[in-house]
């Protein structure tokens, strides 16, 4: 099966993105090992470092269009939504047009929790922002391909989850 993984890198807090890359390389490690022989494509590796090497005001076309074709080639999109991502939003919504399921997952911290907040009209009417949980926005939760939203606790947790949701996906 051909899989890329999106997640966010642009504005992941910098005293956790080693952990943050740490967990999405061994989650391709490990679905490339469960079964064997899985495809699995991330911007870490297949797109970033090789944009490096361009010019930079090439840079944001190809990272565009090396991203897209990943994920048009892909049989299944693995969103890593633990933090937000303009970019993972439009891979999303790639996956979505051309119907490639989903699967969505995200740590369950409070410090990437969103606080709720009030906010004022211009018919100055309160209403309170509509986050749901806060850890992952309504109109990305609300993509139909979406096949299971997964909240994991720690790097072990997260991969064995998304693991396990990929087996039932191939024995369909």
């Amino acid at each position: 099966m051909k899989i890329y993984i999106a997640c966010g890198l642009t504005h992941v807090p910098r005293d956790v993105f080693a952990e943050h890359a740490s967990f999405v390389h061994a989650l391709a490690a490990a679905l490339r090992a469960h079964p064997p022989g899985h495809d699995v494509k991330y911007a870490l590796v297949n797109s970033d470092p090789q944009l490096a090497a361009k010019p930079f005001e090439q840079r944001a076309r190809l990272c565009y269009l090396w991203d897209r074709e990943m994920v048009e080639e892909a049989e299944l999109v693995v969103v890593e939504a633990s933090f937000p991502s303009i970019g993972v939003g439009i891979e999303m919504q790639i996956a979505q047009r051309q119907g490639t399921p989903i699967i969505l997952c995200f740590k369950h911290s409070e410090s990437n929790r969103a606080k709720p907040v009030e906010y004022v009209n211009p018919d100055s009417l309160h209403h309170q922002l509509q986050i749901g949980e806060g850890f992952v926005s309504l109109i990305a939760l609300g993509i139909p391909e979406i096949v299971k939203v997964i909240s994991y606790q720690n790097q072990a947790d997260g991969i064995k989850k998304v693991l396990d949701v990929v087996e039932v996906l191939e024995k369909d």
